[in-house]
């Protein structure tokens, strides 16, 4: 993300508690603590790209276990949305992704930079980038996959 940093002015925007509405604001995705790990036993979280000063808030919801707060695209009007996936504690690494929501002219850049750096970093392995860290774990037999219970053909396979 430093590259896209160096190119881009945006902030980070993490919600890192469904019990609480409060979200935390990052200049830099080297300042979120535990990136792939932030929620425990949650293995996919969202983290929002957003143009500095945009205003968002979570919104409440009722569960069976009460009072519960989101963060999701319909509670802002753009932003890139980053779905980050991490290591499962069978070991598998579940994949992230990344999408633009919304059609704000600094947010589609942001996803367009974004787009162009991970084609240049990134190995499209059947269709699906993957990075070099990821990679070169897959390479070691690792199993990489958008889903632990998916049958195990379905992971990314090294060609």
């Amino acid at each position: 993300m430093d590259l896209v940093e160096a190119q881009e002015r945006f902030v980070y925007v993490v919600h890192p508690d469904v019990s609480s509405p409060d979200v935390v604001v990052y200049d830099h995705a080297r300042d979120i603590p535990d990136l792939l790990t932030l929620f425990p036993n949650h293995f996919v979280h969202d983290v929002f790209l957003v143009p500095s000063g945009t205003q968002v808030q979570a919104s409440a919801y009722q569960n069976v276990k009460g009072t519960r707060y989101s963060l999701r695209p319909p509670e802002f009007s753009s932003a890139v949305v980053i779905q980050c996936g991490g290591e499962h504690p069978d070991g598998a690494l579940i994949r992230s992704r990344f999408w633009g929501h919304g059609t704000a002219e600094q947010v589609v850049r942001i996803e367009a930079t974004l787009f162009r750096h991970m084609r240049r970093l990134f190995r499209n392995i059947g269709g699906p980038k993957v990075g070099p860290v990821a990679y070169a774990q897959l390479l070691k037999g690792r199993r990489l996959t958008f889903d632990v219970q998916a049958p195990r053909e379905a992971d990314l396979r090294a060609e």
